[in-house]
C-alpha cells in the first residue's frame, strides 16, 4: 500500500493546493490518468466540503490519499462534528448542493463516519491501479511452481466453522476500522494554504537623481 497523509489550514486556498499535490502524489506513485483525473475532480469537491464545513478556530484539515490493490482512496477529515454530509438533490438552477452527488457519480463507494478523537471523515473509492516500471515484467523471477496436495476430510467430532463473505458486511466492518485510526491527528504545524511566496528581485543599482546613460 501507497499512503500519504496531508494536513493544511482550512481556508479557500487549500482546495487548489490539495488537488495539486494529489495530482502529482498520483503521478509519482505512476497511478493511471484516469484515476488522476478523477482524484483531481473527487479531492477538489471532499475537500471544498470539508473548508466550508470548518469554523474559524479549527485549525487545519486532513486528507489521507491511498492506493492500493487496484482502488485508490481519498479521505477527508474537518473537526466540526455538527456538519455531518448528506445528499441533497438541487434544481437545475442551484450553484451548491452537488458536491456529494459528484462524488457518488465518480466514486464506486463514498461514505462518512464519525472519527473516535472527533470530527467527521467523508472518503471516496475509485478504480487506480499502479502501472508496473518499464522491464518491471520482464525482469521478474518466475514463481514456482506449487503442486496441489488433498484437502483431508474435516473431522465430523468438531464443530464446523462458518465464514462469512458476504460483501457488504465486510464493508460495514472496514468502515468501523476506519473510524479507529486516528490519522488525522494534528502535525507539529498544518501546511499554509495562505502563505505568501517571495520572489527575489535584482538590486536596484542606480542612485536616485541619476541619468543611467
Amino acid at each position: 500500500m501507497k499512503q500519504v497523509v496531508t494536513h493544511v489550514t482550512p481556508v479557500p486556498a487549500a482546495v487548489p493546493l490539495l488537488r495539486a499535490k494529489t495530482v502529482d502524489q498520483l503521478a509519482e506513485w505512476a497511478v493511471t490518468p484516469k484515476a488522476v483525473e478523477t482524484a483531481e475532480l473527487v479531492v477538489c469537491e471532499l475537500a471544498t466540503n470539508a473548508v466550508r464545513a470548518s469554523r474559524l478556530q479549527d485549525e487545519y484539515i486532513a486528507i489521507r490519499l491511498s492506493a492500493t490493490n487496484g482502488t485508490v482512496i481519498i479521505e477527508v477529515w474537518s473537526r466540526n462534528d455538527d456538519a455531518e454530509p448528506r445528499l441533497v438533490h438541487p434544481d437545475e438552477d442551484s450553484e451548491t448542493g452537488r458536491g456529494l452527488a459528484i462524488i457518488g457519480a465518480l466514486s464506486t463507494r463514498w461514505d462518512a463516519y464519525r472519527a473516535q478523537r472527533g470530527g467527521i471523515v467523508v472518503w471516496a473509492q475509485f478504480p487506480g491501479a499502479i502501472l508496473p516500471e518499464p522491464g518491471a515484467l520482464a525482469d521478474a523471477t518466475p514463481l514456482s511452481v506449487r503442486v496441489a496436495h488433498r484437502i483431508p476430510d474435516p473431522d465430523p467430532d468438531l464443530p464446523a466453522v462458518e465464514f462469512n463473505n458476504d460483501p457488504d458486511l465486510l464493508a460495514r466492518v472496514a468502515d468501523r476500522l476506519r473510524a479507529l485510526d486516528p490519522w488525522h491527528d494534528s502535525p507539529a504545524t498544518p501546511i499554509s494554504a495562505t502563505a505568501p511566496v517571495f520572489v527575489a528581485s535584482a538590486p536596484n543599482t542606480q542612485k536616485e537623481g541619476r541619468d543611467p546613460s
